[in-house]
């Protein structure tokens, strides 16, 4: 009778312990919908305040998910907000660089796969990170505009940037070169010339062809 109790005893003793352990996974979840596009700046803005009020753990970790089939510069830098901007956000409101994921997924494309939606998502202690077919911690990547669209008036100061911009990849061997056409309805013919012509010159360098790309995008944001 002893044995028999002893062993029924332990049991429902495994049986509690089994229970418990599934009804407490911890997982990722997304804090909001995915940004299609629109007014970024302001999704930025309330995303960060969003992740500030979930991420309160001291091993709490935030990821930003691109989806995108591009690689995953162009996908950082074509996302419809910007992993980027949405980080300084974040680390104003007190979330290191370093517990701050970027990911890139194929497995939630917009039907238009021009269009790399934006996810946003807590990653609390614990917890593994959505699913991604490449990813970087935020303090790893970095991003340097070598020229603006509204820097360049002239042709030579197209001219002049995509040099710095090749100079900069030469002499930076972690270096990739990012060269973004933005166009709201179509590719216009110059400015198909000047990816021909940034893609050319940049080229130019002897080993330099998996470290460069020329992208067109579709702007969804306010024109």
């Amino acid at each position: 009778m002893v044995k028999t109790l002893i062993a029924t005893t332990l049991v429902l003793s495994f049986v509690i312990l089994v229970h418990g352990q599934g009804a407490t996974k911890i997982e990722a979840r997304m804090v909001r919908d995915a940004f299609v596009g629109g007014d970024s700046l302001h999704a930025i803005q309330e995303v960060a305040l969003d992740l500030k009020a979930h991420a309160t753990g001291a091993g709490d970790r935030v990821a930003v998910k691109v989806c995108s089939k591009e690689k995953l510069p162009v996908a950082l830098l074509t996302a419809t907000a910007s992993p980027f901007v949405l980080r300084e956000y974040l680390e104003h409101h007190g979330i290191e660089a370093q517990r701050i994921l970027f990911l890139r997924s194929e497995d939630c494309l917009a039907r238009d796969t021009s269009t790399a939606v934006t996810e946003f998502w807590l990653v609390p202690k614990g917890a593994e990170p959505p699913a991604s077919v490449e990813s970087i911690r935020a303090d790893r990547a970095h991003v340097q505009v070598v020229r603006a669209a509204d820097e360049v008036k002239t042709r030579k100061d197209y001219a002049d940037g995509l040099q710095e911009l090749l100079s900069n990849v030469r002499n930076r061997p972690e270096a990739v070169a990012v060269v973004v056409g933005a166009y709201y309805e179509r590719p216009s013919a110059v400015l198909v010339s000047n990816l021909r012509r940034a893609r050319t010159v940049l080229l130019s360098g002897h080993g330099q062809a998996s470290r460069v790309y020329v992208h067109t995008v579709r702007t969804s944001g306010i024109r």
